[in-house]
């Protein structure tokens, strides 16, 4: 009886849009429909103004965009076509179709049954087709990405007319920080809903998240655990990911559940400590055992025991993650804030807006870390798992900038590649595009990025049809835009879509944290070796004014690294001719050439310098007393001078002991008594 009404339903198109309206105004109807069914349908009629009798093709996307998408997914896709080729093996001769869609609807890939080809043919089944709510109605694919959860849409249930000979059923997968990344679609002409299909696709698209997580997780320590030892590594563990310091970077769908936590966020960001009775050193104990044999871990749940085996971090997958040093992340659970106040109040801000539609202007000089910064940004959002691209305004020849943002279709102009160029704007969909130099952009090309950055989309080289994107973008540079604008030479509307948030990124000679920047730099650089430096190295380099900022200091480290022959680093591996520099300001030349003077002068006398390099001379010398407090033995090991280079040193700038007269200084072969106090400039 049940199956004659809904029959009637779909042959008659009046009666279904009378179904439809009865449903959502809360009147009886002659089926039962589901509530989770109604609130779509309500959408369809009051959010998207569909008509559920009119015949509606499904929008395809352009190949480029399509690949675009597929790459975004990374290996996602590859697990999920696997699980999917699988899923047809078990289906074979039953009529279904078998599509994966990102989080915008897309079908990215599709497989099924031959049978039901001219079905999904009709039906607009193709890889590439919009199967969004918002386009096509309610269906399996979208509605399921609308309520992020498994649904069975079953013919009638359909909004649109037209797709009511379908049975649709759909899982979603979300990646291991709770974002929806895709659904899974199992789609057939069944008379009746089919619940066992409902179970293999939840099964599917379980088997396709926990690996992926699994894969996402392969930089950090990794918990795989179940009360059941026997069911650990399989579809119904728990997967936990964590770093050195214990901080939960991510987890699956499953430790939510086994740990008793409705959402990723509640458990993403929380030390692991606090999560189970377990300390970070035992895990970290599990993680060093050979084996993968289950082991008993206790969690806060009092009387659930698990146990679980512990991965360590891929040997591999150093060189993926993002570079740079505890004083460059974002994390909101860094254990040591900068004590620089400017840094500490750029970190705050790039926090409360990384996950928010606002534009991020990095100003700075050059080698100040704007990349770094901006790549820590990404890191720490809810892109992170998406690409991130960079592009030097400042490098592209402005003859090619235009085809490297925008792209450009095949044949666009001569010598333009075969396939065409998707562009680096399209590459960076999803996820973030980072615009360095941008001060240097020619004045034609910030009309159409203004564009790009209003209406979301681009438009490539030689297309007739504008792409959509989804992008964040931060921008940098070490010009003065608002100069630029009053000059003409950058359009004040540009700048004012980049500077939502303008954060300024002080140079190193500023910088109060520069001897953490020092100590992160060196464990950056020395990779698994213990280095320490010495105290008189460390004020040396806490003296220079480094005019290249962080990129000039990490050359520095790196050349002291290469040099030293021991672990610990010390005042005899530097050479102050790596502070030289053309990029260097004049006074901060002059300062390396007088400490490079009095480090390489004989014992003879040297004719005088110009008063600028000797008063230069003079600071770097009393700077180095003043470190060493007074002590002139000391002072002449740093500067590496005998005491009496010193001393006549001291004699030339008038740096005497209290009520010691200038010429008892000269000839001096040693330290007088008690050489180390009462020293003071005249």
């Amino acid at each position: 009886m049940m199956e004659e009404k809904i029959m009637v339903l779909r042959q008659d198109g009046t009666g279904h849009a009378r179904l439809i309206q009865s449903a959502v105004k809360g009147q009886p109807t002659a089926i039962d429909i589901d509530q989770s069914v109604r609130h779509s349908w309500s959408r369809c009629l009051g959010n998207y103004s569909l008509d559920p009798l009119k015949t509606k093709q499904p929008i395809v996307v352009e190949r480029v965009d399509l690949q675009a998408r597929r790459e975004r997914l990374g290996t996602m896709l590859q697990i999920a076509r696997i699980e999917m080729l699988g899923l047809a093996r078990q289906m074979q001769h039953s009529e279904f179709g078998i599509m994966l869609t990102d989080a915008d609807g897309v079908i990215l890939c599709y497989t099924g049954d031959p049978a039901f080809a001219d079905t999904a043919r009709r039906s607009g089944f193709r890889e590439g087709a919009v199967w969004s709510e918002r386009e096509l109605g309610t269906n399996g694919m979208g509605t399921c990405l609308m309520m992020r959860r498994s649904i069975i849409i079953h013919r009638s249930e359909h909004f649109l007319l037209q797709n009511t000979a379908l049975t649709c059923t759909a899982a979603p997968i979300f990646d291991m920080q709770g974002k929806l990344l895709a659904a899974l679609d199992i789609s057939g002409s069944s008379s009746e809903p089919q619940m066992h299909t409902l179970a293999l696709v939840e099964i599917a698209a379980k088997n396709i998240e926990n690996r992926a997580v699994l894969e996402a997780a392969r930089g950090y320590h990794a918990l795989r655990f179940h009360p059941f030892p026997e069911f650990v590594s399989t579809p119904g563990e728990g997967v936990i990911a964590f770093d050195e310091a214990g901080l939960i970077v991510g987890c699956n769908r499953a430790a939510l559940d086994l740990l008793n936590y409705r959402e990723h966020g509640e458990l993403c960001g929380e030390n692991i400590g606090s999560v189970l009775e377990t300390s970070l050193g035992t895990l970290m104990q599990l993680a060093s055992r050979p084996g993968m044999r289950p082991e008993p871990i206790a969690a806060h749940l009092g009387h659930l025991r698990l146990f679980g085996v512990v991965q360590a971090p891929a040997s591999d997958f150093g060189a993926n993650r993002p570079s740079g040093s505890p004083v460059l992340t974002l994390r909101n659970t860094d254990p040591t804030p900068s004590r620089d106040p400017v840094v500490a109040s750029n970190h705050h801000v790039a926090r409360r807006v990384m996950n928010r539609d606002i534009s991020i202007l990095l100003l700075g000089e050059t080698g100040t870390g704007k990349g770094f910064f901006a790549k820590s940004i990404h890191a720490a959002s809810e892109r992170a798992d998406k690409p991130f691209v960079s592009v030097n305004c400042a490098a592209i020849p402005e003859l090619l900038i235009e085809s490297e943002l925008f792209g450009y279709k095949p044949g666009a102009f001569t010598g333009a590649a075969r396939q065409g160029h998707s562009g680096r704007i399209l590459q960076a969909n999803g996820g973030t595009l980072f615009l360095d130099e941008i001060g240097d952009m020619p004045l034609s090309l910030q009309a159409r990025l203004l564009t790009v950055i209003e209406d979301r989309e681009v438009m490539p080289l030689g297309g007739s049809k504008p792409v959509p994107v989804d992008i964040r973008i931060i921008s940098a540079t070490h010009c003065d835009l608002i100069e630029m604008t009053s000059r003409g030479q950058f359009r004040d509307d540009l700048y004012y879509r980049l500077n939502g948030i303008t954060l300024t990124m002080p140079p190193l000679r500023k910088r109060q944290d520069l001897p953490e920047m020092v100590q992160a730099l060196i464990k950056l650089e020395a990779g698994d070796r213990s280095i320490r430096i010495g105290d008189a190295l460390m004020q040396r380099l806490l003296r220079c004014s480094w005019p290249g900022n962080l990129r000039q200091l990490r050359n520095v480290i790196r050349n002291l690294l290469a040099l030293s022959e021991t672990d610990e680093l010390s005042l005899t591996d530097f050479d102050e001719r790596w502070l030289l520099g053309a990029s260097a300001p004049a006074e901060a030349r002059i300062e390396a050439h007088a400490v490079t003077r009095l480090n390489h002068e004989a014992d003879a006398d040297d004719e005088d310098d110009d008063d600028v390099l000797a008063d230069a001379e003079r600071a770097a010398l009393l700077r180095t007393l003043e470190a060493c407090r007074w002590n002139v033995s000391e002072a002449a090991v740093r500067l590496h001078v005998s005491r009496k280079t010193l001393y006549r040193k001291m004699h030339r700038h008038g740096l005497i002991r209290h009520g010691q007269r200038l010429d008892s200084l000269q000839g001096a072969e040693g330290d007088p008594p008690h050489a180390g106090a009462g020293l003071t400039p005249s």
